[in-house]
């Protein structure tokens, strides 16, 4: 039974990662195929070929060329570790700035819903958080 459970939970969340994929795909030109979450998310930090000229249109940070990027290094930091962390499939990992444990994009799909705490990685877009001033704005690679 519980090995039943457990398949049926993997099917939902592969199926969920897929569609993610499949719609980060389609917004971005190519998107790198695997089975770990942090591969479901790719790094926005690789230039990106334009589809139409093979031109290169993006910068690190998901910016177009002539825009500023504003992801600071600190977040990108942020941003290789909570990867590093999905990789290895852990629960939660140690926010470099604040000490804090901070989950990780793999718990909140374990849990399978938005859990409405304004997470820094929640993959369901904070459709549960009650406050409106509590919402955070997403900047590319997570919620701050």
């Amino acid at each position: 039974m519980l090995a039943f459970w457990r398949a049926s939970v993997n099917k939902r969340l592969v199926a969920a990662l897929s569609m993610r994929e499949m719609s980060d795909s389609g917004r971005r030109g190519s998107s790198s195929s695997g089975a770990s979450l942090a591969q479901v998310s790719p790094e926005r930090g690789e230039s990106q070929a334009d589809s139409r000229g093979g031109e290169e249109t993006e910068k690190r940070g998901g910016a177009r060329e002539g825009e500023s990027c504003s992801i600071s290094e600190e977040e990108w930091t942020i941003h290789r570790i909570h990867r590093e962390a999905c990789e290895a499939q852990k629960q939660m990992y140690v926010d470099p700035g604040s000490g804090y444990k901070v989950f990780t994009e793999f718990a909140h799909h374990r849990r399978g819903r938005c859990c409405g705490s304004a997470c820094r990685h929640c993959p369901f877009g904070q459709v549960n958080v009650k406050d409106p001033a509590l919402k955070k704005r997403f900047n590319s690679l997570f919620y701050v």
